[in-house]
C-alpha cells in the first residue's frame, strides 16, 4: 500500500555550525533561516523553486566562512485550502495560507499602508521614499520582522502559514520563503537531509 502525502508546503531551513558543532538533535521550534532581520517568534524556510537558488547561495556562504551547512526539510501543513488563482482582499478570512506572490494589487496595496505606517514609525518619514511600496519583493523582503503586525491585525489573525519574498543573511537577492508562529502544529514531517543521524523534533 502506498502511502500518499498529506498536503503541505515544503519548507527548507538552512543552518550554519562552526566545525564540530552540529547538534546530534535539533529541535524545530528553535530553528531558522538566518535572515538580514530575523522574524521574532517565527520559523522561516525557503520555499517555492527558488529553494534550489537559495541552498546554493548558502553552500557558497558555508564554504566561504568554513561552516557546516545542515539542511531541514520540512512539510507544512494547513487547516483550508490553498487559493490557486490571485486573491482578493474579500477571500482572505477563506483562507489560513497567504501567499504574498499570488495576491491581488488591492490586496498588495492594503498591506502596504500598514506596513509603510510601520518602516516610517521605526524609521522615520523620509523611509517612505526609500521603498518601493507596490513590490512586496522589496517592501516584505526588506523589512520581513514586521509580518507578525500584519498577523495581529484582525483582517490576518487566522492566517497560519505566510509564503513571502526575504533577504538572507546569505544573499543580497530576494529569494522565496515560507514562515510560521514557533509552536505551530502542523508540521508533518521533519528530517535533516544527508543527515539521518540527526534527530529533528517537532
Amino acid at each position: 500500500m502506498i502511502k500518499t502525502k498529506r498536503p503541505g508546503i515544503d519548507v527548507t531551513v538552512v543552518l550554519f555550525y562552526k566545525a564540530g558543532s552540529v547538534p546530534a538533535r535539533i529541535d524545530v521550534g528553535d530553528i531558522t533561516l538566518p535572515l538580514s532581520r530575523s522574524i521574532r517568534g517565527y520559523t522561516t524556510g525557503l520555499s517555492g523553486h527558488q529553494r534550489l537558488d537559495g541552498l546554493m547561495y548558502a553552500r557558497q556562504h558555508a564554504d566561504a566562512k568554513r561552516l557546516e551547512m545542515i539542511v531541514i526539510d520540512l512539510l507544512v501543513g494547513f487547516t483550508q485550502p490553498i487559493y490557486t488563482k490571485v486573491l482578493p482582499p474579500e477571500l482572505v478570512a477563506e483562507h489560513d495560507v497567504l501567499n504574498l506572490f499570488r495576491v491581488s494589487k488591492s490586496l498588495i496595496a492594503e498591506i502596504a499602508e500598514h506596513w509603510k505606517k510601520w518602516v516610517k514609525d521605526e524609521e522615520g518619514a523620509s523611509a517612505e521614499n526609500q521603498y518601493d511600496w507596490s513590490r512586496p519583493t522589496d517592501f516584505v523582503a526588506r523589512r520581513p520582522d514586521l509580518l507578525p503586525r500584519l498577523l495581529k491585525l484582525k483582517q490576518f489573525s487566522h492566517i497560519n502559514v505566510v509564503t513571502h519574498p526575504v533577504l538572507t543573511a546569505f544573499s543580497d537577492r530576494p529569494l522565496t520563503a515560507t514562515s510560521f508562529r514557533v509552536g505551530y502544529d502542523h508540521i508533518e514531517q521533519a528530517s535533516a537531509r544527508f543527515h539521518p543521524d540527526i534527530e529533528v523534533v517537532v
